[in-house]
């Protein structure tokens, strides 16, 4: 026999704290990755200048988290974007980030509505059983009186 469904708790609402919660946790994390960082690079040390003064000229800056890289035909270096720039990143991770939000949610309330049917279902079915149940010990009851009617007591002399 399987074991009885039963659901505890409620599903989780919508809740704004967490949706803020969530999105400072992204946004920490881009700011200490290198996902808040553009790379400057090129094949020789003259294209690779230029690509840091161009990027600069954008108001990128050379970031101290990470090495300037010198090795011969591969010269790069992370520059950290602008704030302009951060901000509409942020801003698209956090659509993002509510966006999985919602997801959650949405999978959350679903796994309770798939819980609550199937326990619906194993209580309608137990009900149908307990009345299956009893309609045959009531026909066998019937059987019985009759058998006894039919054949009667023994009688033993």
């Amino acid at each position: 026999m399987t074991d009885k469904i039963t659901i505890k708790g409620v599903p989780p609402k919508f809740d704004h704290s967490e949706l803020e919660r969530r999105q400072a946790a992204r946004h920490n994390q881009y700011n200490l990755t290198s996902e808040s960082h553009c790379v400057a690079r090129g094949d020789i040390a003259l294209v690779f200048l230029k690509n840091v003064i161009k990027l600069a000229e954008q108001g990128y800056e050379l970031s101290s988290k990470y090495p300037v890289t010198t090795d011969p035909m591969s010269y790069a270096a992370y520059m950290r974007k602008p704030e302009e720039i951060a901000k509409a990143d942020l801003k698209e991770l956090d659509e993002l980030v509510k966006q999985g939000y919602i997801a959650d949610l949405e999978r959350e309330h679903q796994k309770y509505k798939d819980l609550l049917t199937a326990q619906l279902l194993q209580a309608a079915e137990l009900k149908d059983k307990k009345k299956e149940e009893e309609r045959k010990a009531k026909l066998l009851k019937e059987v019985e009186k009759e058998v006894a009617n039919a054949f009667g007591e023994l009688v033993i002399p």
